[in-house]
């Protein structure tokens, strides 16, 4: 065989640019798509992680939760997301105010999530497991009256923020995934501020703010899909907290 038939041959069995363009765009593709198109806000998190206290310091009071404030802006940015194609770039990003409006994220489209509405019966859900009151129950507003009590919320933050990772590579950087490299990132962030009133009194009895924040690196062998996970987690967190913070405030306004 010639030197010019061995090159030939050489050049019949590399694979062509376009092939691996076409292979890295859908890799690409399949982070999104494949992960799974739509997630959803499921509380809680973990039931075993959640408060519980002993049937004797049960207030024998009942507490409605309504929907919450709505405190956040409406700026969604992901005209960005796809600078991580452009080359010597190491990533594209998103910050999104408004996640359930969204429809791209690291590794999925869209969130299905009203954060006033559930972030609220999340509230009321970890009230009533953890026995620190009589009962408690979500309501629009029309069952107050039912109520000793009256949960109320405001959502100041519950902000997405996300990250593709090309490597400066553009679209060859995600044959690096292939070898487990991480394909981006997914932060998680509230801030919401809890108060309790006594609806007999017209006073407030607790209030307390919480700022809580996640971060999840994703690749394609690991942690797909969990983008906006993190929400379900965090509220847990900030419940336990509240009721620790109440009980505690409680008490102490029942022995003045």
């Amino acid at each position: 065989m010639t030197a010019r038939q061995i090159e030939r041959a050489g050049t019949m069995t590399r694979p062509p640019k376009a092939l691996w363009l076409a292979a890295t765009l859908g890799l690409a593709g399949c982070l999104t798509i494949g992960c799974g198109a739509t997630a959803k806000f499921i509380y809680p998190a973990n039931s075993y992680g959640l408060v519980k206290y002993e049937p004797s310091l049960v207030f024998q009071k009942t507490v409605a939760v309504t929907p919450f404030k709505e405190q956040r802006g409406d700026d969604n940015e992901m005209g960005t997301f796809f600078l991580y194609l452009v080359p010597l770039m190491p990533y594209g990003w998103v910050e999104y105010e408004r996640p359930e409006a969204a429809t791209l994220f690291t590794t999925m489209r869209r969130f299905d999530f009203n954060a006033s509405e559930d972030m609220a019966k999340a509230a009321a859900h970890s009230l009533r497991e953890s026995n620190l009151f009589k009962d408690a129950f979500f309501t629009f507003g029309g069952e107050k009256d039912k109520a000793d009590l009256i949960l109320e919320g405001e959502i100041d933050t519950a902000t997405y923020k996300g990250r593709r990772w090309s490597y400066g590579l553009s679209v060859y950087g995600p044959i690096l995934w292939l070898v487990g490299l991480p394909a981006g990132s997914s932060h998680n962030i509230i801030r919401l501020k809890l108060k309790l009133k006594d609806l007999q009194e017209n006073k407030v009895v607790w209030e307390k703010g919480f700022h809580k924040s996640t971060r999840v690196i994703h690749g394609l062998y690991y942690r797909c899909g969990h983008d906006v996970r993190g929400y379900s987690y965090l509220m847990q967190e900030i419940m336990n907290e509240a009721l620790e913070d109440m009980k505690i405030k409680l008490m102490l306004r029942l022995d003045e």
